[in-house]
């Protein structure tokens, strides 16, 4: 059985599935912030499905593109239990999990993921003899140049991914040929995930829980910043620059119980995420 935690975009998604059913998910768009609700929603769902998470033989969690901050947050609880519970991690990108939403779908899939600035991530994707074949890796794009290219292209493509809304207003009236997925099908899944994660499982390709990283394709707009405000100095640009996302959590406190002596607890003393608190026999933190 696998835990799927999918924190890219807005939504929060955890799932729980074997080799043959999802036992149960919980998908949720309410507004709230992944650090208020994913670990309340990952003790929610072992409780109604009757599951304990001893019973789990691995992790699966979305590596990105999507939002810095939800990819932190839900990469470090992910880390933090793979390594407390020592079981498998694995880690896929967003945009395969997605794809997994229109199964044996004709044509084209194209995910979208909202890049800001009237750009978008795209990544394609085409059912091929029964398996998921990705036909174009995920790049930025400006939104008005995606919709040229495929109003010329003329290949039936359906778009899926919170992307969309930077190209409906795009697109013209007369191609049938390009298509836009229902809400039900455009929003990340974690029970997607982990379908997309099968052949990584297969072939026992895991991820580091201390060397894993998020994949984000471009710096983040701090980072843009920061280089900018900084430019002519030339001392502070030789420095590391990346600025670390912090996420001030609204609850209280934020822990979940692995098992009788394994504890994960989200915030830091100043209530602020800044690391996973792994608590066993043997104390150790896992960096978001």
């Amino acid at each position: 059985m696998w835990l799927g935690i999918e924190t890219s975009s807005l939504v929060s998604s955890v799932a729980l599935v074997d080799e043959t059913r999802v036992i149960g998910e919980i998908t949720m768009q309410a507004g709230f912030t992944h650090s208020e609700q994913l670990v309340p929603h990952i003790d929610a769902l072992f409780n109604m499905t009757g599951k304990q998470k001893s019973d789990l033989t691995g992790i699966v969690v979305s590596t990105g593109p999507g939002s810095f901050t939800g990819l932190r947050i839900g990469m470090g609880t992910a880390k933090a239990m793979a390594y407390a519970l020592n079981i498998p991690l694995y880690g896929v990108m967003t945009m395969d999990g997605m794809a997994y939403n229109l199964p044996y779908c004709e044509g084209i899939i194209s995910v979208l993921i909202d890049a800001q600035k009237k750009n978008v991530y795209e990544a394609r994707y085409e059912w091929q003899d029964n398996s998921l074949i990705c036909t174009q890796l995920p790049m930025v794009k400006a939104a008005v140049d995606l919709m040229n290219e495929v109003v010329a292209d003329g290949h039936s493509i359906t778009f899926i991914g919170d992307g969309i809304k930077r190209i409906t207003k795009l697109m013209p009236d007369d191609t049938p040929h390009i298509r836009i997925a229902a809400m039900t099908a455009t929003i990340p899944k974690a029970s997607s995930l982990v379908l997309a994660a099968m052949p990584q499982i297969e072939a026992g390709e895991t991820e580091n829980p201390m060397t894993m990283v998020p994949y984000y394709i471009r710096r983040s707009e701090a980072e843009v910043v920061w280089e900018e405000k900084h430019k002519d100095n030339v001392d502070m640009l030789a420095q590391n620059s990346t600025v670390i996302v912090i996420e001030t959590v609204k609850t209280a406190n934020v822990l979940t119980s692995l098992d009788d002596s394994t504890y994960i607890d989200a915030t830091n003393h100043t209530g602020d995420i800044a690391k996973v608190s792994v608590t066993t026999d043997k104390t150790s933190e896992v960096d978001l």
